[in-house]
């Protein structure tokens, strides 16, 4: 790899490693009884029960909560994989960036 092609990779990975820290991706429950906003690799930056929350059961709102964390995940996954593809210059999956336990146990089935 000659020292331009190697700066150039440098770059973008440097590119790729600020829209990981940056990058925020929201859900909202059906009804809008919880609000998530997510980070890159699950991680979760706010977590916002609505009064109507608290007219749940707690298994229904612990289920509820766990949802809409999923799909926050999902949307900045998609988001990750959207803006790392574009400065890449080509596709990649948002799965590149899922790392939750199912993906994990997944992977480690196919090895």
């Amino acid at each position: 790899m000659s020292e331009d092609s190697a700066e150039e990779m440098r770059g973008k990975a440097k590119a790729i490693e600020r829209i990981a820290v940056e990058l925020r991706a929201e859900a909202i429950s059906e009804g809008g009884a919880v609000r998530v906003v997510a980070g890159a690799a699950d991680s979760i930056w706010e977590l916002d029960l609505r009064l109507n929350a608290f007219e749940l059961s707690g298994v229904e709102l612990g289920e509820l909560i766990v949802e809409t964390i999923k799909d926050a995940n999902r949307k900045a996954g998609a988001e990750m994989a959207e803006q790392a593809g574009q400065i890449m210059g080509r596709e990649i999956s948002p799965e590149s960036f899922d790392g939750t336990p199912e993906r994990i146990e997944r992977e480690e089935e196919q090895r």
